[in-house]
C-alpha cells in the first residue's frame, strides 16, 4: 500500500482525491490531527468580504431550514465567513472550528472543499470519507473558487457544506450562482479602485522634475521620468510594496534593476486596498573611497557571512590593489583533499612572497591553528596582508569570534533574504552576466522576490542558469514564471502576509539564524512552546 495513502481507506479513491492525500501527507498532516486553534490575520480579506456579505446575506435568506451552510475563505484559505442554517450544523461546524481567522489549506487540514479548490484552481465536490481528517468525514461538501474578473487572481473560494454522507447535487448549480454574483461586485470595485489610482496619480504626475509611479492591483500607471527609469521586474517589486495592507506613508531605499540607487517616497492611495503612489528621487553616490587594504591601519581583515554571500570574491576583492596576486588557502578544499590545512607554512610564504594571504574558511580550522592566525591578525601588515574568511560572527565558537575581533576591519555579509529592496536588481544583473540578451518579466521577479534564499547568491545563480537555458531558442528574451524551476514558480505565502505577519515571520526567521536551526532553542528564544512554533512556521510559510 502507498505510505502517502489515507489508512483509512480500502478502496482507491478518485485520482483528484488520491493527490490531494498525497499532497497533505507530504505537508505534514496527519489523519488524527485538529483544525488548528490559532488565528490568522484577515484583515487583507476586507475587499473580498465587502464584496461577498450582501450576496451571502441574501443566501442566507434563501437557505432558511436546509442544514447548509456556505463558507468563505480568502485567496490564502483563511476562513472569513461562515453562514449556516439549522442548529446541528451549527454545532457541528463549532466542533470542526470552522470560524473566522482559522487557516483551512491543504497544508494545514488535508482535503477540504475549501483548500483543495485552491490547489487544482477548480471547483469540487468532497464527499464525506473523501476528506483527509476524520473529523470531517461526517460532512460533505462543494468548494468554489472565486476568479478576480480583472486581475484573473483567486480571489477567495465558497463552499456548501451539509451533514450526509454525499453533497447534494443542487449545491454545484447554488454556488456557482453565489460566485458569479460576488465576482461582478468585484469588477465593480475593481473600477472604483482604478478610478481613485488614476485620480491619485493625476494628482502627482504634473511635476516633470519627478518621476512618478502609481501602482494597484490591476493597473500601473507612470509619468516620462518613471518609465524611463523603472523596468517591469522595478515594477514588480513596487508592486509587492503596494500590496501590503498594513502599508503606511514612508520613505525607502531602493536600487533598482539599472543599479540606480533611489529614495522612494511611497503613500497609500486612499479608499483603494492594495494600491500606492511612489515618488522617486535617485540618491547621490558618495565618492569612491579607497580599497579596504589600502586605507586600514594595519592589513586585517575579516569577512563574515553565510555560505553563498560572496565571502570569497569579497576576500579577493579586499586584495585588487596589491603588488602581487594573493595566496588563498581553501580549508575546505584541504580537507576534503583529506590533508591538514598548514596555517604555518601559509603565513611564512606569503611573508616570504610579500603576498596577501587568504585563509578562507577559518570557521573549520582547529583551536591550534585559529589561535596562530589570532597572533597572525595582530601583525599583519601591509606589505603581508591577511583576510579571513569565515561564516557568521553569531554562529562561530569562541576561538574564532576571537580570532575575527582582532582584525582590524570587520565586513559582514548580509543573506540574501535580508536584501529584498536589492534583489530584483541582483538578478537581473547576474542574468545579464549569464546571457546579455535576456531580463526577467514583473511575475518572475515577484517569484523569487518570495524565496528564502538559504543558498543564497549561489542559489539565485543556479536557478537563473537553468531558468536561462529554458530561453534557449526562443525569439521571446523575457524569463516568465514558466521558464523557472519548478519550485520557484509561485510566489509564497510570505508575499500575502499582513505587515503583522510580515514582522512575525521576520523574527522566526532571525530566532532560528541565532539558533543554527535548531527549533527547540529558537522556540525558547522566542518565550514560545515548540508545539507553537510549529504551527506558526507552518501557517507563515517558513
Amino acid at each position: 500500500m502507498d505510505p502517502l495513502a489515507h489508512p483509512s481507506e480500502s478502496s482507491p479513491p478518485r485520482p483528484v482525491i488520491e493527490h490531494s492525500w498525497r499532497r497533505s501527507a507530504l505537508s505534514g498532516v496527519r489523519p488524527d490531527d485538529a483544525t488548528p486553534t490559532t488565528l490568522v490575520d484577515i484583515a487583507s480579506a476586507d475587499p473580498l468580504l465587502d464584496a461577498a456579505r450582501p450576496i451571502l446575506d441574501d443566501a442566507a435568506t434563501r437557505l432558511g431550514d436546509t442544514d447548509m451552510s456556505l463558507l468563505l475563505v480568502d485567496h490564502e484559505c483563511r476562513m472569513v465567513s461562515r453562514v449556516a442554517s439549522g442548529s446541528a450544523l451549527e454545532r457541528r461546524l463549532d466542533d470542526v472550528g470552522a470560524a473566522p481567522g482559522v487557516p483551512f489549506g491543504e497544508d494545514m487540514v488535508g482535503t477540504t472543499a475549501l483548500g483543495t479548490p485552491a490547489e487544482i484552481r477548480g471547483g469540487i465536490a468532497i464527499n464525506g470519507r473523501e476528506h483527509y481528517l476524520e473529523q470531517f468525514k461526517s460532512l460533505s461538501c462543494f468548494g468554489q473558487p472565486i476568479i478576480h474578473p480583472t486581475t484573473r487572481r483567486l480571489a477567495g473560494i465558497i463552499c456548501m457544506t451539509e451533514i450526509s454522507d454525499q453533497i447534494n447535487p443542487l449545491a454545484v448549480p447554488f454556488v456557482n450562482g453565489i460566485v458569479a454574483d460576488i465576482a461582478d461586485r468585484l469588477l465593480d470595485r475593481s473600477r472604483a479602485h482604478q478610478r481613485r489610482v488614476l485620480d491619485a496619480f493625476q494628482r502627482a504626475a504634473p511635476r516633470r522634475d519627478i518621476a512618478v509611479a502609481a501602482i494597484g492591483d490591476d493597473l500601473q500607471l507612470t509619468n516620462a521620468l518613471a518609465a524611463e527609469l523603472l523596468s517591469p521586474t522595478d515594477i514588480g517589486a513596487l508592486r509587492m510594496v503596494a500590496a501590503d495592507p498594513r502599508l503606511r506613508e514612508t520613505v525607502m531605499p531602493l536600487t533598482l534593476v539599472s543599479g540606480i540607487d533611489v529614495e522612494v517616497q511611497v503613500e497609500p492611495v486612499a479608499g483603494a486596498s492594495g494600491a500606492a503612489l511612489f515618488r522617486f528621487r535617485p540618491i547621490v553616490a558618495a565618492p569612491a573611497t579607497p580599497s579596504v587594504i589600502a586605507t586600514a591601519p594595519a592589513c586585517s581583515v575579516a569577512i563574515t557571512g553565510e555560505p553563498g554571500t560572496g565571502r570569497s570574491t569579497h576576500a579577493r576583492s579586499a586584495t585588487v590593489d596589491a603588488q602581487v596576486p594573493p595566496m588563498v588557502l581553501d580549508v575546505a578544499d584541504e580537507l576534503i583533499a583529506g590533508r591538514h590545512p598548514d596555517v604555518l607554512a601559509a603565513l611564512a610564504l606569503a611573508r616570504r612572497e610579500r603576498s596577501p594571504l587568504i585563509i578562507d574558511g577559518a570557521d573549520l580550522l582547529d583551536d591550534r591553528s585559529v589561535a596562530i592566525l589570532g597572533k597572525a591578525a595582530a601583525q599583519a601588515t601591509r606589505e603581508a596582508p591577511l583576510v579571513v574568511v569565515s561564516g557568521p560572527r553569531e554562529h562561530v565558537g569562541s576561538g574564532v569570534a576571537a580570532l575575527l575581533s582582532r582584525c582590524v576591519t570587520r565586513i559582514d555579509l548580509a543573506p540574501l533574504r535580508h536584501r529584498t529592496s536589492e534583489l530584483a536588481a541582483l538578478a537581473s544583473a547576474m542574468l545579464t552576466e549569464i546571457d546579455e540578451g535576456l531580463s526577467l518579466s514583473g511575475q518572475a521577479t515577484d517569484a523569487l522576490l518570495c524565496q528564502d534564499w538559504p543558498g543564497n547568491f549561489s542559489e539565485l545563480n543556479a536557478v537563473l542558469r537553468q531558468s536561462a537555458s529554458a530561453c534557449v531558442g526562443r525569439a521571446a528574451r523575457v524569463v516568465e514564471p514558466g521558464d523557472l524551476p519548478a519550485a520557484y514558480r509561485t510566489t509564497s505565502r510570505a508575499a500575502h502576509l499582513s505587515g503583522r505577519e510580515q514582522a512575525e515571520r521576520t523574527a522566526i526567521v532571525d530566532a532560528l539564524d541565532r539558533a543554527a536551526g535548531n527549533k527547540v532553542h529558537a522556540a525558547r528564544d522566542l518565550g514560545i512552546s515548540r508545539t507553537t512554533l510549529y504551527a506558526r512556521m507552518r501557517a507563515l510559510g517558513i
